[in-house]
């Protein structure tokens, strides 16, 4: 391919957009195809999202270059250091064979692997990322692929709506999460959320109670070939059936606090609008709607009782003048510009009048890791609740040099919540002394 000053692109270089311009056609040839697929793995494999500076040069010279550059230990050092932990311990052959492993877990599940070039890839619902960036939006970088289990993804973020909530919700909230929802899918919305506990279920439940192509779609925080919470797992298979589960995460990979959080950008990317039905004052879901304003999404709350505080945070949020207040499918399909669904939206979903909770809401829990430094949680939830892990094996899962890992060890030592054995670490238990 001859560049505008006259030289010659090496075809490495081409972008999964370019590869399918250069040869003019719709489709790339199968070892193309296959090559930029294992560029994907070996790229999700390499880092802990989100990262800008990966992101970027995923951007400018492409899937296939970019691995390449990273595997073999020549890209920039702005992308070499937060690859560093999980790549510079292995020669070419063993991240080849790892991307091997990667791939036959996703086939194992029926999961696919997509980027940017891909038809299916929602680029559109992506771009907001390089605009919240140019504004100096925290943590403003779009995934570099997706696994992909069930239908394909079309359509977002125009015809998507997101609903997230608490976990420990109440009846209040359960009734209204379930009204937006199945009218948000009668309308033809597809409604996505992270398969959590409480509100998350809830949407879910009332999108899948109308038989249309695709009416949900869950974001998980662990490899796409696990079930997180594992109580949901049926529920998992079903959104796999009709809809769509997607992970930036490999296979195998165990969810944590942090990769929650992360989680949620993708939430409120893939939407035009985010709803929070019951939040607490330090609710994770407030990540979610922090992350919708960002990427300039349409953001809603639902308010609640006054005396309930897992509505604390929609109230916060109303407060502010970020969100706008919604308390039906209706208003939610009014506030997102839907005139004609709104018109359409003429039939009763079949729910009982709203009722406030007729129990008070469990108290926010605190994690142990509050008040510490990012880094240092995240070494934190990379120890598993049960087992040992040895420093290497934390820097792997968290992303993090070793040296950082130990200097963060320390500091959990410091704070009495791990405990060393038998040359490696665990997390602190009851039973310690």
């Amino acid at each position: 391919m001859v560049k505008h000053d006259g030289s010659q692109q090496d075809p490495v270089l081409l972008s999964g957009r370019d590869v399918t311009t250069e040869i003019g056609t719709s489709r790339r040839p199968p070892e193309a195809e296959e090559e930029l697929r294992r560029s994907w793995a070996g790229l999700l494999r390499a880092y802990e999202p989100p990262d800008a500076a990966l992101a970027g040069y995923v951007e400018r010279v492409g899937a296939r270059a970019a691995w390449t550059a990273i595997r073999d230990r020549r890209a920039p050092r702005s992308v070499l250091l937060p690859t560093a932990a999980r790549t510079e311990q292995f020669i070419a052959a063993e991240l080849e064979a790892l991307i091997d492993t990667d791939l036959a877990a996703a086939e194992a599940v029926g999961a696919r692997l997509i980027g940017a070039g891909d038809p299916e890839w929602p680029e559109a619902a992506f771009v907001s990322f390089l605009m919240a960036a140019s504004n100096a939006v925290k943590n403003a970088a779009p995934p570099v692929a997706l696994y992909v289990r069930g239908r394909r993804l079309t359509n977002l973020p125009a015809d998507a709506l997101s609903i997230v909530g608490s976990r420990a919700n109440t009846a209040y909230g359960q009734r209204v999460a379930a009204d937006i929802a199945m009218g948000a899918a009668d309308a033809g919305l597809t409604v996505i959320s992270g398969a959590a506990f409480g509100i998350d279920t809830v949407a879910h439940r009332g999108a899948m109670a109308y038989d249309r192509e695709s009416p949900t779609i869950a974001v998980l925080a662990c490899g796409i070939d696990r079930a997180y919470p594992v109580a949901n797992a049926a529920l998992i298979d079903r959104i796999a059936q009709v809809g769509s589960v997607i992970s930036e995460y490999p296979p195998g990979f165990s969810p944590a606090r942090h990769r929650f959080l992360v989680r949620n950008r993708l939430i409120a990317a893939l939407s035009a609008g985010t709803v929070v039905v019951e939040a607490g004052r330090r609710s994770g879901t407030l990540s979610t709607a922090g992350a919708a304003d960002g990427l300039g999404r349409v953001l809603m709350a639902v308010p609640g009782p006054v005396t309930s505080a897992l509505s604390v945070g929609c109230h916060l949020l109303l407060a502010s003048g970020k969100a706008l207040l919604v308390t039906s499918a209706e208003d939610v399909l009014a506030t997102l510009g839907e005139r004609e669904r709104v018109e359409a939206f003429n039939r009763h979903v079949g729910l009982e009048p709203l009722m406030l909770p007729t129990e008070p809401p469990r108290p926010t829990e605190r994690h142990p890791t509050d008040g510490l430094e990012p880094g240092i949680a995240k070494v934190y939830d990379a120890l598993p609740a049960r087992a040992a892990r040895t420093v290497t094996q934390l820097s792997v899962e968290s992303a993090i040099p070793s040296g950082d890992v130990i200097a963060a060890l320390t500091v959990l030592e410091l704070h009495d919540l791990v405990r060393r054995q038998n040359g490696a670490w665990r997390r602190k238990r009851q039973s310690d002394q």
